[in-house]
């Protein structure tokens, strides 16, 4: 048989196969079936379920990122948006409409990416009992009042619960004059009566309201808060990271070896993913294969096996080397 026949009947088999189950007429294949074996042990360890969270994570801060970028591009139009578009009456100004929408966009994505970092934290440092962990009252505590300026970050806070139960917060463009600032300001100002007003508005944030007047320049506030968040969020990774080195190294070298043994198992010219799937005209099926299987088995030695069955020691010196379910790949692809 030749080398694509061969192939094209590992594919199908494969494509056929009940997850290692026999069947009347089916023939299993052992090699996919060993390789889907050792990819559910891979799933069933730490590093996996934290590498899954960290993704949700990081899809997360990727929503703020974007809205972020958003509301900073949205500012800088001023004024050729608000002046290009019709006035809505029962709306208001199409640039602070939309301006309020982004606002609105980036306060839920930063509440998001606070409980998605929460929950990332109390399952890598749990709780202790009704005890926060040691690093949670300790490190992360100190790393998050040094980052984030806490009125800044409380207001903001507030607006998103105001904009959740109440109603949007809304920006007006204004040229701002100052004794300070030799000339006028152009600011997007928050109009803080309404949220005075709002019974449920906190005392420390109702406290710094208050002492901003009528108004406060909401937009420096948010480029502060968001560059904040991106630097506690960059520090937290490198956190998660260390916390799971030891295990990911174990993780890292089982991911690597089955990966070198998908490379035998999977084996396919790249014809065959192009359109039409023909091979080329002076191809030769089966010497690719056995020098492409060659290659592959080079690097599967080179790579070779890395044992994480630990030894114990007995109270009398001896020593006795532990299992693991993980045991080196010895399967080779006819």
């Amino acid at each position: 048989m030749s080398g694509a026949g061969g192939i094209m009947k590992l594919m199908v088999a494969a494509r056929d196969r009940e997850d290692g189950q026999e069947s009347a007429g089916r023939w299993v294949n052992p090699w996919i079936a060993e390789y889907k074996r050792r990819q559910a042990m891979l799933m069933e360890m730490r590093p996996f379920e934290v590498i899954a969270m960290m993704r949700d994570l990081n899809l997360t801060s990727y929503a703020f990122s974007k809205n972020a970028e958003e509301l900073q591009a949205h500012v800088l139009s001023y004024p050729a948006v608000g002046q290009s578009q019709p006035f809505n009456p029962d709306v208001g100004d199409p640039f602070g409409i939309e301006l309020a929408r982004l606002v609105a966009n980036l306060l839920a994505s930063v509440k998001s990416l606070v409980s998605g970092q929460r929950a990332v934290l109390r399952d890598i440092w749990p709780k202790l009992g009704k005890e926060l962990s040691e690093f949670e009252q300790g490190e992360y505590t100190a790393k998050r009042l040094e980052v984030f300026e806490a009125d800044e970050a409380k207001l903001l806070e507030e607006l998103r619960n105001y904009s959740q139960h109440q109603f949007l917060p809304y920006l007006n463009p204004a040229w701002q004059f100052s004794q300070l600032v030799p000339m006028a300001e152009f600011q997007f100002r928050l109009h803080v009566e309404p949220l005075l007003k709002w019974d449920s508005l906190t005392a420390v944030v109702r406290k710094y309201l208050e002492k901003h007047g009528d108004s406060i320049d909401l937009i420096p506030i948010i480029g502060r808060y968001t560059a904040a968040v991106r630097e506690f969020y960059r520090w937290f990774c490198l956190k998660v990271d260390e916390k799971m080195k030891p295990e990911r190294v174990e993780y890292d070298a089982h991911v690597d070896e089955l990966m070198a043994y998908g490379e035998e198992v999977f084996l396919a010219p790249d014809w065959i993913r192009s359109a039409g799937g023909e091979p080329p005209p002076d191809w030769n099926g089966a010497r690719w294969r056995r020098r492409s299987i060659a290659e592959i088995r080079q690097r599967r030695w080179a790579l070779g096996h890395t044992s994480f069955r630990g030894i114990t020691v007995d109270g009398r010196g001896v020593a006795e080397v532990g299992d693991h379910p993980w045991t080196q790949i010895v399967l080779r692809v006819p």
